[in-house]
């Protein structure tokens, strides 16, 4: 039997090569950039963040342990000060949950701190509505995107989950998107600012 020069070349090549760092000093710090605060673009203080995907066929145990009826449509809701984020079928974001509670669900939902994978910033103003409009290709006029709600969606080229809080609107990105989405913002922002 003849080996082949596609056989040949994969025992050539068949040393595993992986290009992710090892260790602690691969990731950036949370403290590694600075975002100055403008009159409509700020970062959000940090607070807990927590993803929440439930297991199959246990949305309702995961509801009861939780104390919530978990929101199934794009909107966010409000409980024992912690707000759970539609992000998906049976998917949520949980801001400001704590640590305890969510180790009560843990059978029934995978839960992932994201709390040093994400940075929110949040957009206020009276423009915020038209800046915004800019950067995301949703209508985010209050009669189609009203308090609460909430959308996947791009900021430009980034993901995104935005939500509407009162008068502000809250974006959450991967942390490696972080300066880009900031940037974005301060453009979209600038004609408002004078």
């Amino acid at each position: 039997m003849t080996l082949s020069a596609t056989a040949i070349s994969w025992r050539k090549s068949s040393a595993r090569y992986f290009t992710t760092c090892k260790g602690a000093a691969c990731m950036l710090k949370a403290e590694s950039f600075t975002f100055s605060a403008t009159p409509m673009v700020s970062a959000a203080p940090l607070r807990p963040l927590t993803s929440i995907a439930a297991f199959k066929n246990t949305a309702v145990d995961l509801e009861a342990a939780l104390g919530v009826a978990l929101p199934t449509t794009a909107v966010g809701i409000t409980c024992n000060d912690v707000l759970y984020l539609w992000a998906g079928p049976y998917s949520w974001l949980a801001l400001g949950a704590a640590p305890t509670i969510l180790a009560a669900v843990s059978p029934y939902a995978a839960i992932t701190d994201q709390t040093d994978g994400r940075s929110i910033f949040h957009i206020a103003g009276p423009h915020a509505t038209e800046a915004l409009a800019k950067l995301v290709p949703i209508d985010l006029h209050e009669s189609v995107f009203p308090l609460n709600g909430t959308a996947l969606t791009l900021a430009g080229h980034i993901p995104v989950q935005l939500w509407r809080e009162g008068e502000v609107f809250a974006l959450a990105c991967f942390r490696s998107f972080a300066q880009s989405l900031y940037a974005s913002l301060i453009e979209a922002c600038r004609e408002f600012e004078g």
